[in-house]
This record gives C-alpha cells, structure tokens and sequence, in this order.
C-alpha cells in the first residue's frame, strides 16, 4: 500500500508509478498532479534526400557529367508527380578528393586528383504511397545518393490537441484518486501546464532495387500536463 502522510500544515502524498504532491502555499493548500497522453497516427507525407556524386581527374568534366545527371534526376522526380516548387537544392559542392599516403608499393606522391562534383536536393511528397517508386525513378534516372527517407505530418495540431485531452483526463483521474485516498475534497483548479512530445520516425538507406519497398510506420504525439488543485 502507498502511505500517505498529513501534518497540521498540509498532506504530502506520494504515489510511486504517478507522482502527486500536496503542498501549502500562502494558506491554501494544493494538490498537484502529472497526466500524459498518446496518439498514434500514421504519416501523411515525405521528405526525400537525394542527388548525384561524380568523379573525374577534370573537374569540368565532373561538373559536367553532375550537371547531366542531375537534371535527368530532376526531370524523373517531376516525372513521378513532386510538382516544381517541391524540390529544392540543400547542397552543391565541387572539390578534390582527398589523397591517399604513398605506400610502400610506390604509388606517385604526385599523382593527379580526382574531382568530386556534388549535388544534393530535397523533394517533398504529399503522400507516402508513392515514396519507393519516386526512388526507383530517381536512380534509374542517374541519382547515386540517396541520404535520407523521412515522414511526417501535414498537420500535427488535431492529434496534438487529442493527445492533450487524455493527458487532461488522465491528470483529473489522478486527482480524484488522490483526493478521495487522502481524505480532502478538491477544489478550484489554479494552473494547468502543458508539454508535448513530437516523435517523427525516419529511415535511411544508401541504395534501392526496382519497386523499392518502403515502410513509414507510425507516429507517435505524446502530451504531458500538470493541473495544481485547490483541496480542502
């Protein structure tokens, strides 16, 4: 059994799974709870990263062959329906690659390096349906990185609110178990505090194979409040 304890001043009140306190505080005493909430949902959209790496010992060749296959890349994603305002570049880069130390096979210190051109767009898709074919669309189209498959939510604020109200109902149960264990009666409800908790599940992967199959799972919102009570 959980004890409960009550002084002249006041009940302090512990339960170990849900904490609860009582405290006095300018002669009113209160009683303080914590409630959470969850929701479960699944993702309504997508965010690909994806783009193109070439190497060559001319970096105007690099570029170039980065260039090609980067704008047939483009034209695939627009292909598969991501309208044009949807994709955005998030980096390009041209640069040498970093040599190698000579080994003892006697490999030429002077040897002349290989340019790296790079690419990377971000594509966002209105639905997750269609996320393995625009992969599948993109690489056949010349893209050979692929960073980041993402999901998330259109709209986050109804399954929030959702999540906030069983985290409401959740506290005010806490609370009229409390009460009515330590014999007090509750009164005025002086402060609500709230939190959330967003988790946005993401995969990622390096390569994909034709009808690439992707799973985006489930969401989860989670909401946290603590509701401070009048008691007496």
């Amino acid at each position: 059994m959980k004890s409960i304890s009550i002084a002249m001043l006041g009940i302090v009140l512990v339960l170990i799974a849900a904490p609860m306190t009582v405290a006095v505080e300018d002669d009113i005493s209160k009683l303080i709870v914590q409630g959470e909430g969850k929701v479960t949902v699944a993702p309504d959209k997508a965010t690909v990263v994806l783009g193109v790496e070439t190497r060559d010992p001319s970096a105007m060749v690099a570029a170039s062959e980065n260039a090609r296959l980067m704008n047939e890349t483009i034209a695939a994603l627009l292909a598969a329906g991501i309208s044009e305002n949807e994709i955005q570049t998030s980096s390009y880069s041209l640069g040498t690659v970093p040599q190698e130390e000579p080994v003892a096979s006697g490999k030429a210190q002077n040897e002349a390096p290989q340019f790296i051109a790079s690419n990377i767009v971000t594509a966002n898709l209105n639905n997750t349906a269609d996320v393995g074919s625009v992969l599948d669309a993109a690489v056949t189209a010349g893209s050979n990185s692929i960073q980041e498959v993402s999901f998330d939510l259109k709209d986050p604020q109804p399954q929030k609110d959702l999540a906030l109200t069983e985290a409401i109902e959740d506290a005010r149960r806490k609370a009229g178990i409390a009460a009515k264990a330590a014999g007090v009666n509750l009164g005025r409800l002086l402060e609500i505090n709230e939190g959330y908790g967003y988790v946005s599940l993401a995969s990622k992967s390096a390569s994909f194979d034709i009808a690439t199959p992707v799973s985006p799972g489930n969401m989860e919102i989670t909401a946290s409040v603590t509701l401070t009570y009048e008691i007496s």
